[in-house]
């Protein structure tokens, strides 16, 4: 693979660590309903990062990287 195939295979969108399912999200961010919800524009493309408890999106990386697993 080249390099940058590599990156993009490294990004956010293909992290063990991201948790993009709107129910978990209400779940761990009770306030979100407040916002719109884990369903809607509220967060978009974005997603919840474990390692650093922060919003990600999809293109993003990072060196704590770990694929998903298949």
């Amino acid at each position: 693979m080249s390099e940058v195939a590599d990156r993009r295979a490294a990004c956010c969108r293909h992290c063990r660590f991201r948790r993009d399912d709107p129910r978990e999200i209400e779940r761990r961010l009770p306030g979100m309903a407040s916002l719109g919800s884990a369903y809607g524009a509220s967060i978009g493309a974005s997603a919840l990062c474990e390692v650093h408890d922060a919003w990600v999106s999809p293109e993003d990386s990072c060196s704590r990287f770990r694929a998903t697993e298949v």
